[in-house]
């Protein structure tokens, strides 16, 4: 084997680790100053909720700004996250030199723009690399991304143990996102992926090969009325793809704006899977945001906090949806049928049981401490698992060439929910609502979601179906690729 080979085969293994750790270290900013903003200045929960806002309305408009001009799928993926992370890292890092929170605000608006290059990015990846078994992919990098977001609590409760200042804090976060980011591009280079051509595999295309299906020849055309929006035709009489062969993308640069749009809007599997996704934003960030102060508010009628410690708390519970997103996203190549794919299983049934945790929460002084961090465990696990396997149905249901858009457009609509989620339980609770009452309301995300959810995929159809078989997550790609030629 020649070094040149060698060196692309233990790039190629090193591709989902690498992800995985990258997209952990690089959303360790997404909460680095709420979890060391009781160190600098005591906050009400509005002002908490702002910092974490300012964080969402970057990270929305860093998407509308990608998905506009589609520079997921033009630009080379592993140096946009690189370049993201590395700037995020270095924005994070200037909290350190002021406590004004003004100040704090708008640099976290900054950070939220530059994380619009590091998730969906991630995600872009891993769906062109691994076509196969997608979902169980993005449960793992999911899960990264959640331990990510859990990592400044564990440092922070570290910190007060040990009396470090939260500059300590902030400095360690940057530290480590800036290693995220520079091990995508090392890892990527030997391969070839993205670096100076914009060539990565598209999930349907390439699960079409992985099928093994020597009948399917298919290639991206440029189509006639494309620049009147029409959509994109696929041309199966063309070349054939290679499993191993990467698809070159530029032929889809030409599709942005509301052509682009009105072309990914247009599969009505796609839309239920964003709704769904949606509905998990408007509770997922709000939990995150106000569970802290749930925490306080049992530790001050039950005289003591669960785990001794609210940062630790505030670590488990976030951190605990690794572990659920990676069941999950195995879970969900078991799970489905050939009506349901197993992702829709997986998301739909973790949906359902975050909504009843939401429906559950007003109960929560009643219960003893440990039933509580029992609870919270439970919740923590089921509202963050559904997102990879949403994640993963959108790509599967995107339009070939614009897998990178597709996702970075529903990340966009998403956060602009969570948003308002995250303000309206934060303005409540000042206002003097009980936390449990206020969070209750985060139940209206998942209903919505998992009621749009079960009409296009009904889980009864799993046991009640004289379907034979399970539907993959690559089935479902083949047949919406082949819808697109129709």
């Amino acid at each position: 084997m020649s070094s040149k080979g060698g060196l692309y085969s233990l790039s190629n293994w090193l591709v989902l680790p690498t992800l995985v750790f990258s997209q952990f270290a690089g959303t360790s900013l997404w909460f680095a100053p709420n979890a060391v903003v009781s160190q600098v200045e005591s906050f009400g929960e509005s002002e908490i909720a702002i910092l974490v806002s300012c964080v969402q309305v970057g990270f929305i408009v860093g998407t509308l700004i990608f998905t506009y001009f589609a520079l997921t799928d033009r630009m080379s993926p592993p140096l946009l996250f690189t370049g993201s992370c590395v700037i995020g890292a270095a924005i994070n890092l200037l909290c350190v030199v002021t406590t004004n929170f003004p100040a704090w605000a708008f640099l976290r608006l900054l950070v939220g723009v530059c994380l619009a290059g590091v998730y969906p990015v991630g995600m872009k990846i891993a769906a062109m690399e691994y076509p196969s078994g997608l979902g169980a992919r993005l449960g793992v990098l999911v899960g990264a991304l959640t331990l990510g977001t859990a990592f400044p609590w564990l440092v922070s409760g570290i910190g007060d143990k040990a009396g470090l200042p939260f500059e300590a804090t902030l400095g360690a976060v940057s530290a480590l996102a800036t290693v995220g980011a520079f091990s995508v591009t090392l890892v990527m280079i030997p391969r070839g992926d993205g670096i100076g051509s914009k060539t990565l595999r598209q999930p349907a295309a390439a699960a079409a090969a992985d099928l093994k299906d020597d009948s399917v020849e298919v290639v991206l055309t440029e189509d006639a009325g494309l620049e009147d929006g029409a959509k994109k035709e696929i041309d199966t009489s063309g070349t054939s793809f290679d499993s191993n062969e990467p698809i070159d993308n530029t032929q889809n640069q030409s599709l942005s704006g509301m052509a682009a749009l009105k072309v990914i809007m247009g599969s009505s599997e796609f839309r239920a899977a964003a709704v769904g996704y949606c509905g998990h934003m408007w509770e997922i960030y709000a939990f995150w945001a106000h569970m802290p102060s749930l925490v306080n508010s049992h530790s001050e009628f039950h005289d003591g906090v669960v785990m001794g410690n609210e940062a630790y708390t505030s670590f488990a519970v976030i951190a605990i949806g690794a572990v659920s997103c990676s069941v999950g996203g195995i879970w969900s190549l078991r799970a489905g049928n050939e009506v349901v794919p197993g992702s829709a299983v997986v998301a739909i049934v973790s949906l359902f049981v975050s909504g009843c945790c939401c429906l559950l929460v007003p109960l929560y002084l009643k219960m003893s401490k440990g039933l509580f961090l029992f609870f919270l465990l439970v919740w923590g696990s089921a509202a963050v698992s559904d997102s990879a396997q949403f994640s993963s149905l959108t790509a599967i249901y995107s339009y070939p060439g614009l897998v990178g858009t597709s996702l970075t457009l529903t990340t966009s609509v998403g956060f602009v929910i969570s948003v308002v989620s995250i303000q309206l339980n934060g303005a409540l609770i000042d206002s003097g609502w009980d936390a449990g009452n206020s969070l209750a309301l985060l139940a209206i995300g998942p209903a919505i979601g998992v009621y749009r959810s079960y009409m296009e995929w009904p889980l009864h159809r799993l046991w009640f179906s004289s379907a034979v078989g399970r539907k993959t997550n690559e089935a479902a790609s083949m047949e919406a690729l082949m819808r697109y030629n129709k």
